[in-house]
């Protein structure tokens, strides 16, 4: 497995990345993205939130870059950005080694004390 090791700009877009995520309103907004592209009018509608409230969420994903935006004559439409998962994932994976292996090496360890 390769090893991940991110750059400052890595970094700073899995801060935003995460600060995204921490709200469960975002949380929501990219659940009913991952079926299908939506309208910013759906997404307030279907969140019960102003179209002010919803469009300030959608900037924020925006700026993590978990969705993207297209525009056809005058409707917005917003789509979850699958490839920025990627480097998620790679994060996540990362440190699910690290955590593995000092879990392996614990029990190693107490198995070896006990021996004693």
């Amino acid at each position: 497995m390769t090893s991940y090791f991110p750059s400052m700009e890595s970094i700073k877009r899995l801060d935003r990345i995460f600060f995204a995520l921490s709200d469960s309103r975002r949380r929501v907004i990219l659940e009913e993205l991952s079926e299908e592209k939506k309208t910013v009018s759906q997404l307030a509608e279907s969140s019960s939130l102003t179209l002010g409230a919803i469009s300030k969420q959608i900037s924020l994903l925006e700026n993590a870059e978990l969705i993207f935006k297209s525009k056809v004559g005058r409707t917005v439409y917003c789509h979850m950005n699958f490839d920025i998962w990627k480097e998620v994932t790679a994060y996540i994976g990362m440190h699910t080694k690290f955590w593995n292996n000092r879990l392996d090496e614990l029990e190693k360890f107490i198995e070896i004390s006990r021996k004693r």
